[in-house]
Protein backbone atom coordinates (compact mmCIF):
# COMPACT_ATOMS: atom_id res chain seq x y z
CA UNK A 1 0.00 0.00 0.00
CA UNK A 2 1.06 3.47 -1.03
CA UNK A 3 -0.11 6.60 0.02
CA UNK A 4 -0.16 9.76 -1.43
CA UNK A 5 -0.65 13.38 -1.18
CA UNK A 6 -0.89 15.55 2.28
CA UNK A 7 -3.48 15.73 4.58
CA UNK A 8 -6.05 13.75 5.65
CA UNK A 9 -7.50 13.03 1.93
CA UNK A 10 -4.37 11.16 0.75
CA UNK A 11 -5.46 8.38 -1.98
CA UNK A 12 -4.05 5.23 -1.11
CA UNK A 13 -3.04 3.08 -3.82
CA UNK A 14 -2.50 -0.92 -3.70
CA UNK A 15 0.24 -2.60 -5.63
CA UNK A 16 -0.44 -6.25 -5.93
CA UNK A 17 2.37 -8.59 -7.77
CA UNK A 18 1.01 -11.08 -10.33
CA UNK A 19 0.84 -14.20 -7.64
CA UNK A 20 -0.80 -12.36 -5.12
CA UNK A 21 -3.34 -11.85 -7.54
CA UNK A 22 -3.41 -15.42 -9.00
CA UNK A 23 -3.98 -16.57 -5.35
CA UNK A 24 -6.59 -14.16 -4.94
CA UNK A 25 -8.80 -14.99 -8.15
CA UNK A 26 -8.17 -18.79 -7.34
CA UNK A 27 -9.60 -18.65 -4.05
CA UNK A 28 -12.44 -16.37 -5.30
CA UNK A 29 -13.73 -18.71 -7.98
CA UNK A 30 -13.71 -21.48 -5.70
CA UNK A 31 -15.89 -20.20 -3.04
CA UNK A 32 -19.47 -21.25 -5.03
CA UNK A 33 -18.06 -24.85 -4.28
CA UNK A 34 -17.56 -24.50 -0.21
CA UNK A 35 -19.87 -26.70 1.33
CA UNK A 36 -22.73 -24.24 3.70
CA UNK A 37 -23.04 -26.34 6.91
CA UNK A 38 -26.60 -24.98 7.40
CA UNK A 39 -27.49 -26.52 3.74
CA UNK A 40 -26.55 -29.98 3.66
CA UNK A 41 -29.36 -30.81 1.27
CA UNK A 42 -28.04 -28.32 -1.15
CA UNK A 43 -24.39 -30.02 -0.67
CA UNK A 44 -26.10 -33.14 -1.41
CA UNK A 45 -27.76 -32.27 -4.61
CA UNK A 46 -24.58 -30.83 -5.79
CA UNK A 47 -22.64 -33.82 -5.11
CA UNK A 48 -25.03 -36.20 -6.79
CA UNK A 49 -24.80 -33.74 -10.18
CA UNK A 50 -20.97 -34.16 -10.27
CA UNK A 51 -21.29 -37.88 -9.13
CA UNK A 52 -18.62 -39.53 -11.30
CA UNK A 53 -19.91 -42.50 -13.02
CA UNK A 54 -16.66 -44.79 -12.72
CA UNK A 55 -15.12 -44.64 -9.18
CA UNK A 56 -12.45 -42.42 -8.25
CA UNK A 57 -11.89 -44.09 -4.63
CA UNK A 58 -13.63 -47.39 -4.29
CA UNK A 59 -12.18 -50.57 -6.07
CA UNK A 60 -14.28 -52.57 -8.32
CA UNK A 61 -14.98 -55.26 -5.39
CA UNK A 62 -15.65 -52.22 -3.22
CA UNK A 63 -17.99 -50.87 -5.48
CA UNK A 64 -20.16 -53.70 -5.48
CA UNK A 65 -19.85 -54.31 -1.68
CA UNK A 66 -21.26 -50.70 -0.96
CA UNK A 67 -24.14 -51.35 -3.64
CA UNK A 68 -25.08 -54.41 -2.36
CA UNK A 69 -24.62 -53.08 1.12
CA UNK A 70 -26.84 -50.07 0.29
CA UNK A 71 -29.43 -52.35 -1.68
CA UNK A 72 -29.89 -53.87 1.88
CA UNK A 73 -30.23 -50.80 3.66
CA UNK A 74 -32.37 -48.54 1.41
CA UNK A 75 -33.94 -51.66 -0.66
CA UNK A 76 -36.32 -50.92 -4.01
CA UNK A 77 -39.90 -51.58 -3.29
CA UNK A 78 -42.98 -49.53 -5.03
CA UNK A 79 -39.52 -46.91 -4.50
CA UNK A 80 -36.63 -47.30 -5.96
CA UNK A 81 -33.81 -48.58 -3.80
CA UNK A 82 -30.03 -46.87 -2.94
CA UNK A 83 -28.33 -47.83 -6.11
CA UNK A 84 -31.34 -46.69 -8.44
CA UNK A 85 -31.13 -43.00 -7.41
CA UNK A 86 -27.25 -43.47 -7.48
CA UNK A 87 -25.99 -43.65 -4.14
CA UNK A 88 -22.92 -45.62 -4.52
CA UNK A 89 -21.46 -43.26 -7.39
CA UNK A 90 -22.48 -40.72 -4.18
CA UNK A 91 -20.82 -41.88 -1.52
CA UNK A 92 -17.50 -42.52 -3.84
CA UNK A 93 -17.70 -38.64 -4.88
CA UNK A 94 -17.56 -37.74 -1.23
CA UNK A 95 -15.41 -39.92 -0.10
CA UNK A 96 -13.06 -38.69 -2.75
CA UNK A 97 -13.85 -35.18 -2.46
CA UNK A 98 -15.16 -34.69 1.17
CA UNK A 99 -13.51 -37.17 3.50
CA UNK A 100 -10.21 -35.98 5.34
CA UNK A 101 -7.74 -38.92 4.20
CA UNK A 102 -7.80 -40.90 7.77
CA UNK A 103 -11.22 -40.74 8.09
CA UNK A 104 -11.45 -42.30 4.23
CA UNK A 105 -8.61 -44.93 5.06
CA UNK A 106 -10.72 -46.27 7.99
CA UNK A 107 -14.01 -46.23 6.20
CA UNK A 108 -12.18 -48.41 3.00
CA UNK A 109 -10.32 -50.54 5.93
CA UNK A 110 -13.61 -51.50 7.66
CA UNK A 111 -15.13 -52.08 4.34
CA UNK A 112 -12.27 -54.44 3.38
CA UNK A 113 -12.33 -56.37 6.90
CA UNK A 114 -16.57 -56.69 6.71
CA UNK A 115 -15.91 -58.44 3.71
CA UNK A 116 -13.34 -60.63 4.55
CA UNK A 117 -15.78 -61.54 7.73
CA UNK A 118 -18.32 -62.34 5.67
CA UNK A 119 -15.94 -64.59 3.47
CA UNK A 120 -14.72 -66.33 6.89
CA UNK A 121 -18.12 -67.01 7.96
CA UNK A 122 -20.19 -67.46 4.99
CA UNK A 123 -17.79 -68.88 2.08
CA UNK A 124 -17.93 -65.73 -0.15
CA UNK A 125 -17.56 -62.41 -0.57
CA UNK A 126 -20.66 -60.15 0.73
CA UNK A 127 -22.35 -59.38 -2.46
CA UNK A 128 -22.39 -63.06 -3.54
CA UNK A 129 -24.27 -64.03 -0.45
CA UNK A 130 -28.28 -64.71 -0.97
CA UNK A 131 -30.37 -62.31 0.19
CA UNK A 132 -31.30 -63.56 3.26
CA UNK A 133 -27.64 -64.71 4.23
CA UNK A 134 -26.86 -60.51 3.56
CA UNK A 135 -29.14 -60.01 5.42
CA UNK A 136 -28.59 -61.92 8.51
CA UNK A 137 -25.25 -60.89 8.35
CA UNK A 138 -25.86 -57.05 8.66
CA UNK A 139 -27.96 -57.58 11.19
CA UNK A 140 -24.84 -58.46 13.25
CA UNK A 141 -23.05 -55.31 12.40
CA UNK A 142 -26.18 -53.02 12.88
CA UNK A 143 -26.17 -51.06 16.33
CA UNK A 144 -22.62 -52.41 17.61
CA UNK A 145 -20.29 -49.77 18.18
CA UNK A 146 -16.80 -50.85 16.98
CA UNK A 147 -13.75 -48.42 16.78
CA UNK A 148 -12.57 -46.32 13.57
CA UNK A 149 -11.69 -48.85 10.74
CA UNK A 150 -13.76 -51.76 12.21
CA UNK A 151 -16.33 -53.30 10.26
CA UNK A 152 -19.18 -52.34 12.63
CA UNK A 153 -18.03 -48.85 12.42
CA UNK A 154 -17.93 -48.82 8.95
CA UNK A 155 -20.89 -50.09 8.08
CA UNK A 156 -22.56 -47.44 10.76
CA UNK A 157 -21.04 -44.48 8.56
CA UNK A 158 -22.06 -46.24 5.35
CA UNK A 159 -25.82 -46.36 6.88
CA UNK A 160 -25.72 -42.60 7.31
CA UNK A 161 -23.90 -42.24 3.87
CA UNK A 162 -27.02 -44.18 2.38
CA UNK A 163 -29.76 -42.03 3.46
CA UNK A 164 -28.00 -38.74 3.02
CA UNK A 165 -27.34 -40.24 -0.37
CA UNK A 166 -30.93 -41.32 -1.18
CA UNK A 167 -33.17 -38.22 0.42
CA UNK A 168 -31.09 -35.88 -1.16
CA UNK A 169 -31.22 -37.14 -4.80
CA UNK A 170 -33.14 -35.96 -7.36
CA UNK A 171 -35.77 -38.42 -8.11
CA UNK A 172 -36.98 -38.56 -4.48
CA UNK A 173 -37.05 -35.04 -4.01
CA UNK A 174 -39.27 -34.75 -6.94
CA UNK A 175 -41.22 -38.10 -6.92
CA UNK A 176 -41.39 -39.47 -3.64
CA UNK A 177 -41.18 -36.81 -0.91
CA UNK A 178 -42.41 -34.12 -3.52
CA UNK A 179 -41.15 -31.00 -1.30
CA UNK A 180 -42.99 -27.75 -2.57
CA UNK A 181 -40.55 -25.31 -3.29
CA UNK A 182 -42.24 -22.54 -1.23
CA UNK A 183 -43.76 -24.16 1.67
CA UNK A 184 -47.94 -23.18 2.80
CA UNK A 185 -49.80 -21.22 0.37
CA UNK A 186 -51.24 -18.31 -0.54
CA UNK A 187 -54.90 -17.28 0.07
CA UNK A 188 -55.64 -14.02 -1.26
CA UNK A 189 -59.76 -14.35 -0.74
CA UNK A 190 -59.57 -14.87 2.84
CA UNK A 191 -60.86 -12.02 4.85
CA UNK A 192 -58.43 -10.56 7.46
CA UNK A 193 -58.81 -11.33 10.89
Amino acid sequence: MVASGAGPFRAVTWRMDRRDLLRLLAAASALPFLPRPADATSLGRLLHRTAALLPRVLTPDQHQLVSALADLILPRTDTPGATDVGVTPFIDGLLADWFPEDERHQFLAGLDQLDRRAVQQYRGSFPTLDPDTQLAFAATLDGVEGAPGSAEASFARLKELTVYGYFTSKTVARDILQDPVIPGRFEGCVPWQ
